[in-house]
């Protein structure tokens, strides 16, 4: 015997698949991990590496203590090079964060400069200093700029809410967003990183949003979804603690 389907019945089964797709549709994002240090102390060689890799003896640019790094605080000389500390483990969808502290010295070549750091991710290829990557800037007073490097290209949002596409994958291999508002205090300031694959990525300094980008594309026009995550060292000391990330569905 055949099930006669009325309308009435089709009508109420058309509006439960929709209801259905539209929970599902605008489903709040879940964490699909707990908050980890991705540079724990034991995991040298493991879970991260750093560059340069042939620094002279008994110099180093980085100092693991548990869940804090110390930038250039053992140097010793005058003049330091740029380095970075990287995962070795790719991430696309996450939320990144830190609190950072300036100290005392600078060194050459930027002894003159502004404090200098930075958040890095999404970075490919070669990891050299500095990779193809997208950096969310750490320095005195700017904290939260964008800088887009050697190759990807986003629609990143200016302060009128309009987008302009950065594309550094022709002549100009670095390109700055700096749609920044300075949020950072003395001491001790904390840096948000939202991203979600290539689709979009916000930084936050002490709570407030600095900037926001969206629609990631590697040099061949690609989706630039994932990638690895360093921390900069760019002459100036200065130390990065609690220090985790959280992997989101």
């Amino acid at each position: 015997m055949k099930t006669k389907i009325t309308p009435v019945v089709t009508l109420l089964l058309y509006f439960c698949a929709f209801f259905l797709f539209s929970s599902q549709k605008n489903a709040p994002e879940k964490p699909s991990s707990n908050w980890v240090n991705p540079f724990p102390k034991d995991g040298l060689g493991k879970s991260y590496s750093i560059t340069p890799n042939d620094l002279p003896d008994n110099q180093q640019l980085f100092n693991i203590k548990k869940n804090k790094i110390e930038v250039l605080y053992a140097w010793k000389g005058d003049e330091a090079p740029f380095g970075m500390i990287t995962t070795n483990k790719e991430y696309s969808h996450f939320n990144f964060e830190l609190e950072y502290k300036w100290g005392e010295r600078k060194f050459a070549p930027r002894l003159e400069a502004k404090r200098d750091a930075g958040i890095v991710f999404h970075i490919k290829g070669e990891k050299v200093v500095w990779p193809t990557c997208l950096e969310c800037q750490i320095q005195e007073g700017d904290t939260g700029d964008l800088w887009v490097i050697k190759g990807p290209k986003v629609n990143w949002f200016q302060k009128d809410g309009s987008t302009l596409l950065l594309d550094s994958s022709g002549e100009k291999d670095y390109l700055e967003g700096d749609k920044y508002s300075n949020h950072e205090v003395d001491g001790w300031n904390k840096v948000r990183v939202e991203v979600r694959g290539s689709k979009s990525a916000k930084f936050f300094e002490n709570g407030q949003l600095v900037n926001e980008l969206k629609d990631f594309l590697n040099a061949d026009g690609t989706p630039l979804g994932k990638g690895n995550i360093a921390l900069q060292a760019e002459g100036s000391e200065i130390i990065y603690r609690n220090i985790r990330i959280q992997e989101v569905k």
